[in-house]
């Protein structure tokens, strides 16, 4: 019986631990952040730079219609470099502080397969462990957090993947399809990112009061 008391303390230990990180950790509008800058900032910004990055490209490059992928490409290459900046510094000044974090990783002192069924209660496909759901939301926050940075950041790979995308194009190059297929992916990508962060949204409402 000795093992089994040694195992039981050692899990009720790691949970201790886990509880304490978890106090205090709140999400404090990370949805309204994301959706305003993707609503306001991200559209203006984006199109001022992809028509200036265009106009550009047609003084470096011409106007002749071989080349228009030439100066298209010049205006996502700037809109990547819009996006990667703007986005970071939005990340920094509006999604960081909506949320409540005392540490980097919340789940840090439980083992795998504990912080595996961890997310599968917020994905929906574990029962829900009522004696230890602060540490599930703050497990969610935490999750929620790196979703809305990774999302705020996604487009300019995008743009930077399209911009490669034109200037192959513009050349006839007979590999395109491998841009077209890393975009699907991307894109891809994208969707499945919007659905995680809506699901830790559900979680964190369906167990606000649990």
């Amino acid at each position: 019986m000795g093992g089994l008391d040694d195992l039981l303390a050692e899990s009720n230990e790691r949970w201790s631990r886990a509880m304490k990180k978890a106090d205090g950790v709140e999400d404090v509008g990370l949805g309204q952040a994301v959706t305003t800058y993707f609503s306001r900032y991200f559209p203006a910004g984006i199109l001022a730079l992809l028509m200036l990055g265009t106009a550009g490209g047609i003084l470096l490059f011409g106007t002749a219609p071989a080349v228009w992928t030439n100066y298209v490409s010049v205006g996502f290459l700037l809109a990547t470099v819009g996006a990667f900046v703007g986005g970071l510094t939005y990340n920094a000044k509006k999604v960081a502080p909506a949320v409540r974090l005392n540490t980097v990783d919340v789940l840090f002192p439980l083992t795998d397969d504990e912080r595996k069924n961890i997310n599968a209660q917020i994905a929906g496909k574990a029962p829900l462990d009522r004696e230890h759901l602060p540490v599930a939301r703050a497990g969610a926050v935490q999750r929620r957090k790196g979703l809305a940075t990774q999302l705020i950041v996604l487009p300019a790979y995008l743009f930077m993947i399209a911009a490669q995308m034109l200037g192959w194009g513009g050349r006839g190059d007979p590999f395109l399809w491998l841009w077209e297929l890393i975009i699907v992916v991307a894109i891809a990508a994208a969707v499945l990112l919007i659905r995680d962060f809506k699901q830790t949204a559900r979680f964190l409402a369906a167990t606000c009061e649990s």
